[in-house]
C-alpha cells in the first residue's frame, strides 16, 4: 500500500497482482484482508479501467468484495 499513498499505482499494481496470483493458490484470512485493504486504497482512482479490473479479478478469484 505504500505504493499506493505514494501515487505509484504501477508498482502497486505489479505487487498487488503478485499477491492475487499468490492468494488464489493458498486460503489465508489475513491475506484477503490485505487485499481488501489495498483495494479501500485503490477508491481514488476506482473509476480507472485497470483499478476496475484488479477489482474484477479479487472478486472472481479470492471472493474479495469491498
Amino acid at each position: 500500500m505504500t505504493h499506493l499513498q505514494a501515487r505509484d499505482l504501477d508498482h502497486g499494481f505489479e505487487l498487488g497482482h503478485r499477491s492475487v496470483d499468490i492468494l488464489a493458490r493458498v486460503q489465508s484470512s489475513r491475506g484477503k484482508d490485505y487485499v481488501r485493504e489495498f483495494n479501500t486504497a485503490l477508491d481514488p482512482w476506482r473509476r480507472e479501467p485497470a483499478v476496475r479490473c484488479f477489482m474484477h479479478r479479487t472478486r472472481t478469484e479470492l471472493g474479495v468484495v469491498v
